[in-house]
């Protein structure tokens, strides 16, 4: 960290201290970790960059580099389009971690285990990266296609390092595609392996004591084990988005470049029954758009355009 600063990178400065802050905060040293963000908060923005690549000190090295993809994240609640519910139940589990000295002097814990599932595209994800953010904690993505190995037992070994890991660098750790890790015992196409992946992880859940959040994500929650959902604090349903949150989604993708109120609220008519995901993807084809016409503002007929090509190409028919 000091380092950092003495070379004038202010970026990485900022993050070391958040990560310092979030240290201090799962050692019960709330005070401390509040007062670091508070003068982290006051830094004065500085415009001048440190040349040549930055590194990420919260990235995972050595053998974690394989199974896990780690970084600070920049997104904020801002960034986001939620329901009101899920909204204030990640502020409380924000608030709760925070805080975590303060409810362990009375006998309770914060809510740290996370289950979010719903349709693809609906916000899961970005949804750890915002906690993870809104943190100043690093978000660790468990690799699934490097976790799964061809040699007996080793899966359960690569689960054990990741917790491991957990009270030594505190973090939003994501375990996406869940359903792969924990799908339910007894599965007749299944081998024993998986069995014992999903026992193990139950173990290690049981185990873990650590500071560190964990969240995971799935699009098929009806896959997951029974004994699953028994270790999650919070279980949190990402639906597709309402008409309401189409039109507070166009804003916020497109309220900078000259889309109003009204247009957003005609527009998320037609884009009605789409995902998240989906829309985002349109609004970025209506921003290239704008920009290989050499314009500064988005039309209605830009996004439309988008809405319709994207669902040409690449969306089934949608009842």
């Amino acid at each position: 960290m000091l380092q950092s600063h003495a070379d004038g990178d202010e970026s990485s400065f900022r993050k070391a201290a958040l990560q310092l802050a979030a240290a201090e905060s799962s050692s019960g040293h709330v005070l401390v970790a509040e007062e670091i963000r508070s003068i982290v908060a006051k830094l004065p923005a500085n415009t001048v960059r440190k040349q040549g690549p930055v590194v990420d000190i919260a990235a995972p090295r050595g053998d974690l580099a394989d199974i896990l993809d780690g970084g600070h994240r920049d997104e904020r609640l801002h960034d986001i389009v939620l329901r009101h519910e899920v909204r204030e139940l990640l502020l409380r589990v924000m608030s709760e971690n925070r805080q975590r000295g303060r409810l362990e002097r009375f006998g309770v814990s914060p809510r740290r285990r996370l289950l979010f599932h719903g349709a693809p595209g609906c916000g899961k994800t970005l949804a750890a990266a915002v906690l993870a953010g809104e943190m100043g904690l690093p978000l660790m993505t468990v690799r699934f296609d490097a976790l799964f190995s061809r040699f007996l037992g080793a899966t359960a070994v690569q689960l054990r390092a990741i917790f491991a890991e957990m009270p030594r660098r505190p973090g939003v750790y994501l375990f996406d595609e869940f359903d792969s890790v924990a799908k339910a015992r007894g599965d007749s196409h299944d081998v024993g392996e998986m069995n014992r992946v999903v026992t193990a992880f139950l173990q290690l859940v049981d185990a873990d004591v650590s500071g560190s959040i964990l969240v995971a994500a799935t699009n098929h929650v009806e896959l997951l084990d029974r004994a699953v959902f028994r270790r999650f604090d919070a279980i949190i349903p990402f639906d597709k988005p309402t008409r309401d949150q189409l039109v507070d989604l166009i804003k916020l993708r497109l309220g900078s470049m000259g889309v109003r109120d009204e247009a957003a609220e005609r527009l998320a008519g037609t884009a009605e029954g789409w995902s998240f995901a989906d829309v985002v993807r349109a609004c970025d084809d209506a921003v290239r758009t704008m920009a290989l016409d050499d314009r500064e503002e988005v039309s209605e007929k830009d996004l439309i355009a988008a809405l319709e090509g994207l669902k040409r190409r690449e969306l089934p028919v949608r009842s």
